[in-house]
Parts: structure tokens; C-alpha cells; sequence
């Protein structure tokens, strides 16, 4: 995450916040097949389950 803090009077503060999951869109792969009996012995066939997509959220804080 990125943010920024604004004094705007002596009471007042804002922040900018910028936040960022999954920023370079890697994907990270599942364990490949383990049956050497089978065919696709070694081939990954799936994502794991914690791969997302690219994710980025702004917000703006009010502190009085």
C-alpha cells in the first residue's frame, strides 16, 4: 500500500491511500499430476486457489 497524509488545518488531516494485491498479475500454479501411471504425469493442469486477479483500491480518510 501507498499513502499520503495532508495536514488541512490544525484539526483536519486527510489521507490518500492507494492499495495493490496481485500487482504484476503472476500467476501461481497448482502441484503438477503425481500418477506416473497416467499420462499427464508431471503436467499442471490447474491455478492455485489463492491466485487472483489484480486488485487496486483507493480511499480517502477524514481525521477531525
Amino acid at each position: 500500500s501507498l499513502f499520503k497524509n495532508f495536514q488541512v488545518r490544525e484539526r483536519y488531516r486527510l489521507q490518500l491511500r492507494g492499495e495493490f494485491f496481485n500487482l504484476t498479475n503472476t500467476a501461481t500454479f497448482g502441484n503438477p499430476g503425481g500418477n506416473i501411471a497416467a499420462g499427464d504425469f508431471g503436467v499442471v493442469r490447474s491455478l492455485a486457489t489463492n491466485s487472483g486477479p489484480r486488485q487496486v483500491q483507493f480511499a480517502l480518510k477524514v481525521s477531525f
